[in-house]
Order: structure tokens, then sequence, then C-alpha cells
């Protein structure tokens, strides 16, 4: 029997995604979700997840926005003096190589108080995996398996899509021209670099952001794994839009589309 994960990220960061994720796992396919610790409704998604016990919760590890769980002076290569995380995915690889001891260290501090945060919220550990998927940084990725082992977290989110069984099943070749094979081959090519190979097969890092419900009618999982991964961004803009959110891409009616598909509770019936 395969098991499927519907695992929606951002879990903490908004009203409108908060509960977008509540009446998806109520009324719908979601059965997961990752958790910002360090974002200002995390109070309120730990309720929620305590509230709706069956619901699998993971950490979802922020190193690209916002604030940090450590204090600046702790981490000077990831945050400014307000302990406000100022690089992205790329700029994080690049410090990774030019300074690797310092990186590696910073990381590690950080990387542990997020997970001290979540372990303080009392929910156990069903994944890690993290914002912008930086964790597939090679070094970001070491860091985390210790960490993992250390705190018995079993399962960590790696990107292993197959582009051409993607596109085989979808016959949807918008990944060309938005970006979305470049960050595919990325994290695939990180995938294979970092050597872990878990039987999870996980789908849709080609579609980010357009993760509708034809994404799935003619979806075969691939053999050889145990277990699919759905990652899914579902929101509730109209909640969020006189809020201070840090990405404006929780206001884009993509959002919406997603929680959509995920408030289907047959969506996966005919992967296998």
């Amino acid at each position: 029997m395969v098991q499927f994960i519907v695992n929606a990220d951002d879990f903490g960061a908004s009203k409108g995604i908060n509960k977008a994720i509540e009446t998806a796992f109520k009324g719908g396919c979601l059965n997961s979700t990752s958790l910002m610790v360090t974002m200002r409704y995390v109070s309120e998604a730990v309720s929620i997840a305590k509230e709706n016990p069956e619901l699998k919760v993971g950490l979802h590890l922020n190193l690209t926005n916002e604030y940090s769980a450590c204090k600046a002076e702790k981490i000077p290569l990831l945050v400014n003096q307000d302990g406000k995380f100022k690089n992205g995915f790329l700029n994080l690889f690049i410090l990774s190589l030019l300074h690797p001891i310092q990186f590696r260290k910073q990381i590690l501090k950080e990387t542990i108080a997020q997970v001290l945060l979540y372990k303080k919220t009392g929910l156990e550990f069903a994944h890690i995996d993290s914002h912008r998927h930086v964790h597939h940084i090679p070094a970001i990725f070491k860091i985390v398996r210790k960490v993992a082992k250390k705190y018995n977290i079993d399962r960590i989110r790696v990107v292993n899509e197959r582009v051409f069984h993607t596109y085989k099943c979808n016959k949807d070749r918008s990944f060309l021209f938005d970006g979305g094979l470049i960050k595919w081959a990325v994290l695939k090519s990180m995938y294979v670099w970092n050597h872990y190979f878990p039987n999870v097969y996980f789908y849709t890092i080609l579609y980010t952001g357009k993760i509708y419900k034809s994404r799935f009618e003619n979806f075969k999982m691939p053999a050889g794994f145990e277990a699919l991964e759905i990652g899914i961004h579902p929101g509730m803009p109209e909640l969020d839009k006189d809020d201070h959110v840090f990405d404006e891409a929780f206001l884009l009616p993509a959002r919406t589309k997603e929680f959509e598909t995920v408030s289907t509770k047959n969506l996966l019936d005919d992967v296998l």
C-alpha cells in the first residue's frame, strides 16, 4: 500500500494560510503540514494542530525570511543587526563555499534553535523540510541530517521528481518557460550530490505555485517507491490582504487555487 503525504508548507506564516490548512485537512485530502516556528501566527498554527491531532506536522526550517531563532550576534552571516534573515538560496549557497567553517557553525546553531522551538510546542516531528528548499544546499543538508538523527526526525524531504515522467503524465511544458525546469535541475542535482535516497517520491516541484486538480488526472506513481509526497501552498488571500505579510505570493490567486486542489477528498484516487 502506497502512503500518500499531501503536505502544505508555510504553516504559521499568516492567518489565511493557517485557515486554509485547517479547512483542507478537515474537508479535503491534506494530511500533513510544515510549521514555521519563528512566524507571527505560529501560536495559532500550533493550536490548530493540537485540535486536529491526526494532522501530521513537521518543521519548515526557515533561513531566508523574517527573523531568526538565534540572537543576531551568534549568526552574523545569516542575519542583519536586527536579527532579520538577509540571504536567499543563491547567497546561502555562495556563503557555504566562501566561509565554510563559519557558515556550518551558524547554520547548526540556527537549525538547533528552531528544532528546540518546535519541541517546545509539544508537537511530534513527522518530518523536516525548509522554506525555499534551502536545506538541499549540501552544507546545510549535512547539518539537517545530523540534527534530524539527534532529535529522532525520521524523514527529510528531498526533491527527486523525474522530469520526463512528469511531462509524460501532464503534457504541460509550462515549466520550460517559467523557471520550473531550472528550479528542478538545481534541486535534483543537489539531491544526487547529497547522496540521500529515501523511498518517498516528491511530485510537484516543476509546477510550484500551479498545483491544480488537472495535475493529477493522468499522473501515475512511479514504481519503486513506498510513499508519494505532494508539496503544496494553499492559502486564503482574502484573510491576508489587509495584514502584513512578508511574501506577496501569499496574496496571489494561485494560493486559492491550490487550496481548492487539496480541498478535494478523492484527488489521488487514480494515482497508483
